[in-house]
This record gives structure tokens, C-alpha cells and sequence, in this order.
């Protein structure tokens, strides 16, 4: 069996103990099966349930105590990003709470990411982003959806800030709202409209008007969010 087949056998066991654990409603801080019974439910060897265990310990989502079993961690507000990503690749869905709050810490990052990015942008950036748009034109024409290239454009505008740290920062938030943003993009009209707004952002970056750039930063993420109230409401 190849590297890769182990890496794949380990995160299906992680998706796996997750489903068990959030199916069977275990609370912060209590004990779950044991390594041996979590191999006997999955079907799997010690090997790859200990490397699970492992990736759910990095991710603060349970904890080994030596000698007294695994449990739940005790903090869970304090679990990792890349745990709300995994919730979204093993098609675990945030909560519509987890989902507004992810929105909302996007929002003051990338309104100020734009205000960075109308400074520092370079000739380069402005040709990237472009291209971004002309793609996302053609993709509109040939009726598909933009929830790929909204997720390039925005990125796009991060690097703009010439801040790779941040960069790195957003991509969780993007990740773990894949599903969302398709669900959004599956309707034209939300492609059209975004796409517009984009347009506008671009041209704000390009001149370097950082007031109005923010503006419609501010605006577009505040779409979307409405867009998630009403249908929570529903």
C-alpha cells in the first residue's frame, strides 16, 4: 500500500470518528470508546486509528490522557480552523450559528485587506485579478457557476496586499464554505450580481481608492450574509 493510500485510510477514519462522535452527542470533556473499539467499529488496524487520534489531538478535538482513555476535548471553542475545514471535506455541515460567525470574521478581514490591497497593489496583481474577471465573464457566458472563481478573485485581492501570512490566514474561511458558496453561485442571478461587484473592486484597487474599496468590500459580504440570514429564517 503507498503513502498515499495510508494518508487516505487515516483521514477516513478521522471523518469517521467525528460522524461517531457528533452523531452520538457526547459532550466537552467526556470519554469516548477506545482505541480498541474504534477499531473494531471502523475496520481498521491500531496503526490508523492511533495516526486519527494524533491528526484529532493537533486539531484540539480530543485528547489522550495516559492511562485513562480518550476524550472530548474540554475546549472546543478553542478548536483549530483547520477542524471547521475538515467538518466541510468530510461533508459535515457548520451549524447556521458557525456559518454567520465565519462570515462576519471575514468581513473585518477582508474590508481591511482591501484597504491594504488598494496601496500596495502592484501592476501585477491588477493584470491577475483581471484575468480573474475575464474568466469568470466567460464562465457566466458559457453558463457556469463562479463559486471557483470568486474563490480566485478574492484571493487575488489578498495577495495584492503583499501579505503572505494573511493569505494563508483566509483560506480556511474559504474552505470550509465550498458547499455554501456553491449552493449561492447555483443561482445565476448571484453570479451576475457578484461579478459586477467585483468589477467595481477591481477598479477601486486599480486607482487606489481606498475609502471606496472598503465600501464595496463591506457591501458584497454584506449580500451574502443577508443572503444566509434569510435562510436561516426559513
Amino acid at each position: 500500500m503507498t503513502e498515499v493510500d495510508d494518508r487516505g485510510r487515516v483521514m477516513q477514519a478521522v471523518g469517521q470518528i467525528i460522524s461517531f462522535v457528533e452523531g452520538r452527542g457526547y459532550e466537552a470533556g467526556e470519554r469516548i470508546p477506545s482505541e480498541r473499539d474504534l477499531m473494531a467499529r471502523f475496520g481498521v488496524g491500531r496503526g490508523v486509528i492511533r495516526e486519527a487520534l494524533t491528526v484529532l489531538e493537533a486539531l484540539r478535538y480530543l485528547e489522550r490522557r495516559r492511562g485513562s482513555g480518550i476524550y472530548l476535548s474540554q475546549s472546543l471553542e478553542e478548536q483549530s480552523l483547520e477542524t471547521l475545514v475538515l467538518y466541510s471535506k468530510i461533508g459535515f455541515p457548520l451549524d447556521q450559528e458557525s456559518l454567520m460567525e465565519c462570515l462576519e470574521v471575514r468581513s473585518i478581514i477582508e474590508v481591511d485587506a482591501i484597504a491594504r490591497a488598494c496601496r500596495r497593489r502592484t501592476d501585477e496583481n491588477i493584470e491577475a485579478i483581471n484575468q480573474v474577471l475575464e474568466s469568470s465573464r466567460q464562465a457566466l457566458a458559457d453558463g457556469l457557476t463562479l463559486d471557483d472563481h470568486d474563490f480566485r478573485f478574492h484571493m487575488e485581492v489578498f495577495k495584492a496586499t503583499q501579505n503572505k501570512t494573511l493569505v494563508k490566514l483566509v483560506v480556511p474561511f474559504y474552505l470550509m464554505s465550498t458547499q455554501r458558496r456553491f449552493v449561492y453561485f447555483s443561482d445565476k442571478k448571484n453570479g451576475e450580481s457578484s461579478l459586477k461587484q467585483h468589477e467595481l473592486m477591481a477598479e477601486a484597487i486599480a486607482s487606489r481608492d481606498v475609502e471606496t474599496g472598503m465600501e464595496l468590500m463591506k457591501s458584497h459580504i454584506g449580500n451574502v450574509e443577508h443572503y444566509f440570514s434569510i435562510e436561516r429564517e426559513q
